[in-house]
């Protein structure tokens, strides 16, 4: 997710595609999505229609799946889509490790960013 990204469904959908693809994305979501709507989103982005009706948002049942692909939370996907579809954003309220952590982490280029997530996210499975 890009910092301040208006979009951060479509932009962790977009970066995820780059190295999966369609295919392996609805596979990766245990078919939350199937592939021609992970292509729609990823090209024309939420509520589009191209022709081929509103790519609407995903269903909350959706969710658990997503988050699988994503490597997060089913409520942080619950976030994102709220961003995307409703342009609804949540409120700068976190915790204090958080905001000590930020500043380091906003410095990171994306790659970097991506190997401290994974590394959080396995130190978080294991706690």
């Amino acid at each position: 997710m890009t910092e301040g990204s208006l979009t951060p469904f479509r932009d962790t959908a977009a970066r995820i595609a780059q190295d999966k693809g369609y295919l392996a994305m609805a596979v990766g979501s245990d078919g939350a999505r199937s592939h021609t709507w992970w292509k729609r989103l990823v090209e024309y982005g939420p509520w589009q229609t191209r022709g081929y009706g509103r790519l609407g948002p995903p269903d909350p049942e959706a969710l658990d799946g997503i988050a699988k692909l994503f490597g997060t939370t089913a409520e942080q996907v619950a976030v994102m889509v709220a961003a995307d579809w409703y342009g609804v954003r949540p409120a700068a309220d976190v915790s204090a490790h958080v905001r000590r952590l930020s500043p380091l982490l906003d410095r990171l280029n994306e790659a970097d960013g991506e190997l401290v997530g994974t590394l959080v996210r396995r130190l978080a499975d294991d706690a």
